[in-house]
C-alpha cells in the first residue's frame, strides 16, 4: 500500500500554538494537540477507533489508508 502523506490536513490556531489534524478523505474525523504529530497521533487513535463502526470492507480498506498516510505523517515529522 502506498502511503501519501500530503493527505493530512494541519490547521494550526492563531491564538495558541494548538493544531488541529484531519485526513483529507475523513474530515469530520479530526484530533488536536500541541504539535502537529501530537495531533496526527491522536487522530491514529480515533481513526483505528472507527475501524469498529466500519460495516463493509470498502469502508474498512478506507480506514486502514488513512490510518497509514497518517502514521507515515507521524513518521515523516520525526
Amino acid at each position: 500500500m502506498d502511503t501519501e502523506p500530503s493527505r493530512v490536513i494541519v490547521t494550526l490556531s492563531a491564538s495558541s500554538s494548538a493544531a488541529c489534524v484531519h485526513h483529507r478523505d475523513f474530515p469530520e474525523i479530526r484530533a488536536e494537540g500541541s504539535s502537529p504529530k501530537e495531533a496526527a497521533a491522536h487522530l491514529v487513535n480515533q481513526l483505528t477507533r472507527t475501524l469498529d463502526s466500519a460495516l463493509t470492507d470498502w469502508r474498512r480498506d478506507r480506514v486502514n489508508e488513512a490510518i497509514a498516510d497518517v502514521r507515515a505523517f507521524v513518521e515523516r515529522e520525526n
